[in-house]
Order: structure tokens, then sequence, then C-alpha cells
């Protein structure tokens, strides 16, 4: 199975609860005051707008996936993150960081228990980004002390770090009500996630078209073939017709990622309510919307009969 498409029920599972795991209802109760009071957040984490970061975790995960990180380590880091309180944003870099390196140096045992231990310690965002370079060492296995004290830990983390998104919603509310802008990140990364999805459908798009071609070949040679001839010219259409069925799948699922891609910052219930963020050259939101409907449109397009017949 092509590694880039995502399992539907994985991302039931990951993606919906991360998005919303930075602020759950009652977060700002679940903090203690103490704690919150501690917490300081400056200007420009306040206006730092993670919204392509959050759409992206979906690809992310993928990509992640496709450079050799293993499903049960993926899934234990993104649960991890979700109890921890942190935003879907901090996941996706959490992942698309451990693809980097795992295409670099290969894949490293214990990555989601190391990610809960790193969590747990107080690290996120960039710190904890850092830190996943420069691992050289593979996890171990963990006692069942050791993950109740760990377990522990990571809870009363998971405090601090929804005081802190309390916090951050309280002040970018301040910054934005007095006439400041939010500043949208991670666009280059998200850009090259979306090529990446890009070319596979080309690929795939190149894949069916020479298998079309070939099967109308067969058909026409079928109709004046001896006997002999016959037998593995259908042999070899059966197995065409089989390769194409399978292409016709990835398609779906890339089509169905590329959904998730447009259709994520639309879905309500995230984080926090978001204003309209203009970019420099527009709405970047729209921008990426049009970029894939009209790939969708022209796919649609293309697979629409020439002479009007239905489809077969």
């Amino acid at each position: 199975m092509h590694k880039l498409c995502i399992p539907a029920l994985t991302l039931v599972l990951l993606a919906p609860g991360l998005a919303s795991a930075a602020d759950p209802p009652g977060a700002s109760a679940s903090a203690s005051a103490s704690v919150t009071a501690t917490v300081k957040i400056s200007d420009q984490d306040a206006l730092n707008d993670d919204i392509l970061a959050v759409i992206d975790l979906p690809l992310a995960a993928a990509d992640a996936r496709e450079a050799g990180v293993e499903e049960t380590e993926l899934k234990a880091a993104l649960d991890t993150t979700r109890e921890a309180g942190l935003p879907a944003s901090e996941a996706t870099e959490v992942v698309a960081v451990e693809a980097e390196q795992t295409r670099t140096r290969g894949a490293k045992k214990g990555f989601g228990q190391w990610v809960r231990q790193q969590i747990a310690a107080g690290l996120r965002g960039k710190k904890l980004a850092d830190k996943i370079k420069v691992r050289k060492e593979e996890t171990k296995e963990l006692d069942a002390k050791q993950v109740e004290d760990l377990n522990a830990k990571l809870a009363k983390q998971a405090e601090s770090n929804r005081a802190w998104r309390q916090k951050w919603i309280e002040k970018r509310k301040e910054l934005i009500a007095g006439g400041k802008k939010p500043v949208i990140g991670h666009k280059d990364r998200h850009d090259k996630l979306s090529a990446k999805i890009d070319r596979r459908e080309d690929k795939l798009d190149a894949r069916q078209a020479e298998t079309d071609a070939r099967l109308k070949e067969i058909e026409a040679k079928l109709a004046t073939a001896t006997d002999a001839e016959k037998t593995r010219l259908e042999a070899e259409k059966a197995r065409l017709e089989k390769q194409q069925g399978k292409l016709e799948k990835r398609e779906d699922r890339l089509e169905k990622l590329e959904d998730r891609l447009t259709k994520a910052d639309d879905k309500k219930g995230g984080p926090i309510p978001r204003p309209g963020i203009p970019d420099k050259g527009g709405d970047i939101k729209a921008d990426i919307k049009a970029k894939h409907h009209d790939k969708a449109d022209k796919k649609a397009a293309d697979k629409k009969p020439a002479d009007g017949s239905s489809a077969q």
C-alpha cells in the first residue's frame, strides 16, 4: 500500500482529537490559579498563527510513515501530545522533524516513549524539535513503576501546558482587539507537503494513462489473435485491470487526503475561533483551496467521456 496514504481510521482517531486537545472544555478550570499566574506569553507567541501546521498534521503523519517511522511509535507520540494538552500544530512539528531525521539517520526504536519523556520534562515547540534533531540513542523500555511515574509527571505537565494555552488565548484576543495582526507560520513546510501530494498524484496519473493505453492495445489484438495468443493476451489484460484497480484506489486515498488539506481549517470545534488572516499576497487559505479545487476540477474533466456517453 502506498505509504503516503493515511489509514482513515487512524486519522479519525488521531487528528480530530489532537486538533481540539489544546482547548478541552473547562481547560481554564483544570489549571490551578497558581500555575496560570506564573505563565508569561510574549506578543510574538500570541500573534503566531498555526493554522497551516494544524492542517498539515495528517500530511506530516503520512510523510513520517513514508520515511520509515513505525505506526506504533507515531501513534504513541501523537497520543502523548494529546494527553499533554499540546495543540495539533506542535504534534505536526514533532512528527515532521522525526520524519526528516529518520530519512537522515534511519528509524530509532522508542520514539513514542522518548517523546513522552521529553514532554513530561517540560519540552515543547522549538526546544523539543531541536532535541529530536540531536537524538542519537534508542530508548529503552520502562518497567511498570517507571511508566506510572512518567504518567504522573506528564499529567502534571499537561496542567501547565493548558494554563499556557489559556493565557495564549487571552493574550491573543487582547492584541487582536488592539489592532495587531496574526502572523501565519509554517508556509514553507505546508507548500512542500502539498507539493509531495501533487507529485504522487501526477505519477499515478501517468501510470494510469500508460495502463489504459496498454489495455486498448490488447483489446485491439484480441480481435484477430489466435487461440494461443488469446490466452496470453487475456492473462495480460487481467493483470493490467487488477493494476488499474489498485491505482484507482491509491488515487482515491490521495484525493481524500487532499480534501482534508483543504477542508481542515473549515471544521468547527477547533482550538479557538480564528479571525480572517490575510497574507501579504492575499488570503492564504483561499489560495490553498483554489489550488487544490482547481486540480480536482481538472481531474473530473479528464475523467469525463469526450463523446458525452456515460462513464464506464
